[in-house]
């Protein structure tokens, strides 16, 4: 009977210390909550940059057709305006992939349970992480207002 007792407290300890070592800390969890805040508003970033850039090579294509666009200065003018335009749009999109591509991001729960090894190293601390992802969420926040000017 003690020696099932006992080892019933081994595994109920284990048990225990596994769960507790799972567990992350306060700042682990504000900075997931950051990126996924991130990653969402980027969505919808690429979601309107595509709308804009697929509204304006319409244009672009519709004006170009035009047959008196090369001996109107007017239409000259607005054809040069709107191809300027989507040229800083993409270049804006560009900006934001490239963005991304540079981006350290903490795995998921569940990718880190398989082994996963986060990008910021095993010897990283947690309000390390956090900090570099409150740059990463201060970066995006320039390159979206730079993209917010450029899609109007």
């Amino acid at each position: 009977m003690k020696t099932s007792i006992k080892i019933f407290s081994f595994f109920f300890s284990a048990a225990l210390l596994i769960a507790c070592a799972g567990e992350e800390s306060e700042q682990l969890k504000q900075a997931r909550t950051i990126q996924e805040g991130m990653m969402k508003q980027k969505q919808m970033l690429d979601s309107s940059i595509n709308l804009k850039m697929e509204e304006l090579g319409a244009q672009v294509t519709t004006m170009s057709q035009d047959t008196t666009l090369s001996t109107d200065s007017t239409k000259i003018a607005q054809y040069v305006e709107i191809k300027t335009q989507l040229s800083k749009v993409e270049e804006m999109k560009s900006k934001l992939s490239d963005w991304q591509n540079n981006l350290k991001l903490l795995p998921s729960l569940e990718d880190l349970a398989k082994g996963v090894e986060s990008p910021f190293g095993k010897d990283a601390k947690d309000q390390d992480i956090l900090k570099a992802i409150q740059d990463n969420q201060a970066s995006f926040q320039e390159i979206k207002s730079e993209v917010e000017t450029a899609i109007q």
